[in-house]
């Protein structure tokens, strides 16, 4: 039997984004339950901390809306992202990420605030090879996703990073941390802002982004990554999953 493990992000309500970019603010995360199927699910999702529209009818069924940024959460970047006339998430072949042998570079020993470089992945002694999709692994996620810490000590990749994944031929990069130097607590040169973002999609490499639960799975295994099909769009949240034989 196949094992299957879930290497996304729960998606619920006040998710923080990016610090001082006004529209994570301006469009806070909410997933909500506005309709319910009668008062005892009502106490149910209560007690469960479900976030649930004050006065919501009781109506037979339960339903639910949500607001949600493309970039928050585990998510799939597209070359759109950064680049005006660039592909939208609904035109990524899904050959690229779904069922593709992906590798794992674990670089879990970093400490908060420090990043990661080509050396530090070299040093994992693992290359992937052509059509392979790398995994970055830091265990970020895991030790403080929705913590103050997350953004205020993230660890990042640096850009020599996305010279080496670009090197490799991969089919895609994924990561458990910010994907290059964190622009609210440091000053970036202008070349330095968005700068493996900038190289990867113009390469058209996907954006595999906050995956959680990499210590739940092996050094190579199996990866599905789907993204929303949200038609002309710049990225969307995923659904990623690994699976070991």
């Amino acid at each position: 039997m196949s094992r299957i493990v879930d290497l996304t992000l729960p998606v619920t309500s006040g998710m923080a984004g990016i610090p001082k970019i006004a529209f994570y603010d301006q469009y806070p995360t909410r997933v909500q339950a506005v309709t319910v199927v009668n008062e005892e699910q009502r106490a149910k999702l209560a007690s469960e901390g479900v976030d649930l529209l004050a006065g919501a009818p009781a109506i037979n069924s339960m339903n639910t809306v949500f607001t949600l940024n493309t970039h928050i959460g585990t998510h799939i970047d597209a070359p759109r992202h950064f680049y005006a006339d660039g592909a939208s998430i609904s035109d990524i072949p899904l050959d690229r990420i779904v069922m593709r042998e992906a590798v794992v570079l674990d670089v879990s020993h970093k400490a908060a605030g420090e990043g990661v470089t080509a050396a530090d992945l070299d040093r994992t002694g693992v290359k992937p090879q052509p059509g392979q999709i790398a995994v970055i692994k830091t265990l970020w996620t895991d030790r403080a996703f929705g913590k103050p810490e997350f953004w205020n000590e993230t660890i990042h990749l640096e850009p020599s990073v996305g010279e080496w994944v670009e090197r490799q031929g991969v089919s895609a990069v994924a990561m458990d941390c910010f994907p290059e130097k964190p622009f609210w607590l440091m000053t970036l040169a202008p070349a330095e802002r968005g700068a493996n973002h900038k190289r990867w999609l113009k390469a058209g490499i996907p954006m595999i982004q906050m995956l959680t639960a990499l210590d739940r799975i092996g050094p190579k295994f199996t990866l599905i990554a789907l993204p929303l099909n949200l038609q002309g769009m710049d990225g969307a949240p995923a659904r990623v999953i690994g699976i070991e034989a």
